[in-house]
């Protein structure tokens, strides 16, 4: 399962930002950020719950304790989400599978494979 300084790396990167401006948000120094995404220092709490905040996601899924991002309150939720092809395609949501971004043409050709065994279902 991966963990917080593989997640908190990815998730900045995947929001475009740089360790500087990171820091900046939180408040901490770039080196700061920079320790926490080589495991060298670990954040305060305050500052774990800054990260969440930042980039909108629970505190469990930062520490690798969950692997939704979603910080739902609904403790009992499933860990998935209803999402649309159309967004997925359209780049609006990104499929990670262990820790790792889909690339747009698997997704669309595995997408069409669900359509087709569906349609399949349906003719017999």
């Amino acid at each position: 399962m991966p963990d917080f300084k593989s997640r908190l790396k990815r998730l900045r990167k995947e929001n475009g930002l740089t360790q500087q401006e990171v820091g900046d948000k939180l408040g901490v120094s770039k080196v700061a950020v920079s320790g926490y995404e080589n495991g060298i220092r670990s954040p305060e709490t305050e500052t774990l719950k800054k990260i969440a905040s930042l980039f909108n996601v629970s505190i469990d899924y930062l520490v690798g304790y969950s692997n939704s991002p979603s910080r739902s309150d609904d403790k009992n939720s499933d860990d998935y989400y209803l999402i649309s092809d159309i967004g997925l395609l359209q780049g609006k949501y990104k499929l990670i599978i262990e820790d790792e971004i889909v690339d747009q043409a698997l997704l669309k050709e595995t997408l069409d494979y669900i359509k087709a065994k569906r349609i399949m279902k349906k003719m017999r």
